[in-house]
């Protein structure tokens, strides 16, 4: 449903009542519903293209509710194992009502493991293939190697028969059988922790080994969204959201906002999935979180050392960019997750709304 914003943008006066200014002063934003299909926890989820204003601004926008990603935690995964003095007394994050009635630690733990499951490809879900007891999946969210590997370069592993993965990664049509008993693929485990190493796609140092858990993006630490496959084929004005690109993330019911960098993959169309710290920084929401994506606004895959702080400077300039236009731009997405044409209405008639966007722009923009 292709639209445009109009050429009067409200500054901060118009939502206490002041003067807008004419339509000379200012460039207009153009939105488009863009192409592509994606989803959240709960229904499907347009993306909007919104592009325009002295300042060349661009950017992906839709809205969808959170779904919570661990990986790259240091404590995401882990099995208590009675055999390893290392693997005792676990608490990892990934884990099945701990502590509820009939629940023992160990299923608690081993049910959490299913999120780690990648499906094989053939149909059937790689988390109910492992905790029935198949070894028709492989390890998808934590790093896992064969016993002759774990040899060769000197990791330590869990062994357990029950934790063998008989794939090495998602099969396709035709794939080979799996690999022999024994001979399969089995989660890499931190000594210094005893818990299983977690990865993201995006690393925050690219010459640490796979294996070394500070390659990685730590959920409690990273503001961070997973990429969907589909992103591939969305664009606006010729450039597409990639992992390692920006973005900013605004809880509109509060106003708090973060940062975040496109850093863990794993699913075709699901939009949401997010790490810890963006969870916190939004403060936990429960409905729509309004997310700007800055396409082509990263460097590849390896963002470098304290990540943070390049988020917090790539999305500084991005949003800056925006200008005088951010007021109209927080009027448009406070008509709600359509992002409605502006003629239905006016931040008069969403005032909280609008002065919480309004307020997560200020705090993002070096024009503030």
């Amino acid at each position: 449903m292709p639209g445009s914003l109009s050429n009067a943008v409200l500054p901060d006066s118009a939502l206490t009542g002041g003067t807008m200014p004419t339509d000379s002063i200012l460039e207009k934003l153009t939105v488009n519903r863009a192409e592509g299909h994606f989803e959240d926890r709960f229904t499907k989820v347009h993306v909007f293209e919104v592009f325009g204003g002295p300042n060349n601004f661009a950017a992906l926008i839709y809205m969808c509710r959170l779904n919570l990603d661990l990986d790259g935690a240091s404590n995401s995964y882990g099995y208590n194992n009675p055999n390893s003095s290392a693997q005792n007394n676990l608490k990892p994050l990934e884990s099945w009502h701990t502590g509820r009635k009939g629940v023992s630690t160990a299923t608690s733990q081993k049910v959490g493991l299913g999120n780690a499951c990648g499906d094989p490809g053939d149909g059937t879900k790689g988390w109910k293939n492992f905790l029935s007891g198949d070894r028709n999946f492989y390890w998808a969210g934590i790093k896992a190697v064969t016993r002759e590997q774990a040899r060769s370069l000197g990791l330590s592993i869990d062994d357990r028969a029950e934790l063998e993965a008989g794939r090495g990664g998602r099969g396709k049509k035709g794939q080979p059988p799996l690999l022999p008993a024994g001979s399969g693929y089995f989660p890499v485990v931190n000594q210094n922790t005893g818990y299983y190493i977690s990865g993201t796609s995006v690393s925050s140092d690219g010459s640490l080994s796979a294996y070394d858990p500070n390659r990685y993006l730590d959920s409690s630490v990273v503001p961070y969204a997973v990429w969907a496959n589909n992103w591939a084929h969305v664009n606006v004005l010729g450039k597409r959201v990639r992992q390692g690109d920006f973005g900013l993330a605004v809880n509109p019911a509060t106003g708090a906002s973060t940062g975040y960098v496109y850093g863990d993959s794993g699913t075709q169309d699901k939009v949401g999935e997010s790490s810890q710290k963006l969870h916190a920084a939004l403060r936990n929401p429960n409905g729509l979180v309004t997310f700007i994506a800055f396409p082509d606004s990263g460097h590849g895959t390896v963002l470098g050392k304290h990540p943070e702080m390049r988020i917090r400077i790539k999305v500084l300039s991005d949003m800056s960019k925006l200008g005088a236009n951010a007021a109209k731009l927080a009027e448009r997405l406070a008509m709600g997750r359509e992002l409605t044409p502006p003629d239905a209405g006016t931040c008069l008639e969403h005032p909280r709304l609008c002065r919480s966007y309004m307020s997560a722009f200020a705090a993002w923009s070096n024009n503030g």
